[in-house]
């Protein structure tokens, strides 16, 4: 589902803004921050029981007042991830100053301000409040940006909501792991112990890492010890789930830029080899195994057959 609004007149600066919100998420009303014209667009997917908006607009702000949650049934939480500009939300008189990277949470049960002063992208996810911790919205600014498990978290939940987004079938099932990311969010503020990170959330976070940096020849789930501060025998451990170990996912992401950038006509004067020891591999003869067996036929050969040739 998507909406986008622009004014049509001069007494209505924000358009139909204010029915899209109602659409989109619960009755709110928008209202200038500076005098500049109003631009926004809202799209939506519902994941299971969550939905989640991305929303990018000029600057302003939106109130939920209490005569809107009168005649509301509704029971979720906003659950904001700021991506560019800089967002303030304000509700029983706590502040969340948000910069990208940073979760702000709001309570649709009780009037808040959420405003942004300049041109924002943020993803919003409605989850209904029974499914997060009680205090959970009772938590102060989520500022996963200032530490590694923090940005990790964020890169993950942007991940997921940008794959929900763009193939809403496939990601049906992410709905309750979308929740677990979230819930976890107050723990990502310290560099807590490993140990108290829930094994789904941290595994997210290390096949995100994957999916980001395959391109690093050292990778591998020693790597993953180091950087995610646990032993190299529980990384393997959690990997069991997957069905498949640390070096196949780092193998088969490899393969997959591989096979993208040999069929890719910008990367027609690239050798085979160049390929692939961007892609992360140090060893041809292991990348043309690899290669071979994910895709039956040898890197030249795939080239030559279902691209453009060489």
């Amino acid at each position: 589902m998507e909406w986008s609004a622009k004014p049509s007149r001069a007494d209505q600066p924000f358009g139909s803004w204010a029915d899209h919100l109602a659409a989109a998420f619960v009755r709110l009303e928008p209202r200038k921050i500076a005098d500049r014209p109003f631009e926004g667009s809202i799209a939506r997917t519902d994941v299971a029981s969550v939905q989640i908006s991305l929303v990018k607009a000029t600057g302003h702000c939106v109130l939920r007042l209490r005569p809107h949650i009168a005649r509301s049934t509704d029971d979720l939480c906003f659950v904001n991830l700021q991506l560019e500009g800089l967002g303030r939300t304000t509700q029983r008189g706590h502040e969340q100053v948000c910069a990208p990277g940073d979760l702000a949470v709001a309570d649709t049960t009780e009037p808040f301000e959420i405003a942004n002063g300049r041109d924002f992208r943020l993803f919003c996810f409605a989850v209904p409040r029974r499914h997060l911790p009680k205090s959970f919205a009772d938590s102060p600014r989520l500022a996963l940006s200032r530490t590694e498990n923090g940005r990790a978290l964020s890169r993950t939940l942007a991940g997921y909501a940008e794959l929900c987004l763009a193939a809403p079938a496939v990601a049906a099932s992410s709905g309750t792991h979308v929740v677990e990311l979230i819930a976890h969010a107050p723990e990502m503020l310290g560099e807590m112990p490993v140990a108290r990170v829930n094994a789904p959330v941290l595994l997210s976070m290390m096949l995100d890492h994957i999916d980001r940096h395959s391109d690093d020849p050292g990778l591998d789930a020693e790597l993953l010890a180091r950087k995610f501060r646990c032993s190299e025998r529980y990384v393997h451990r959690l990997f069991v789930a997957t069905g498949r170990s640390v070096g196949e996912h780092v193998s088969d992401r490899r393969i997959l830029i591989c096979a993208r950038d040999l069929l890719d006509a910008q990367h027609r004067h690239k050798t085979i080899s160049t390929i692939a020891y961007e892609a992360g591999f140090s060893d041809i003869s292991h990348f043309n195994r690899l290669f071979k067996r994910s895709h039956g036929l040898a890197p030249r050969e795939f080239r030559r057959t279902k691209g453009k040739g060489e």
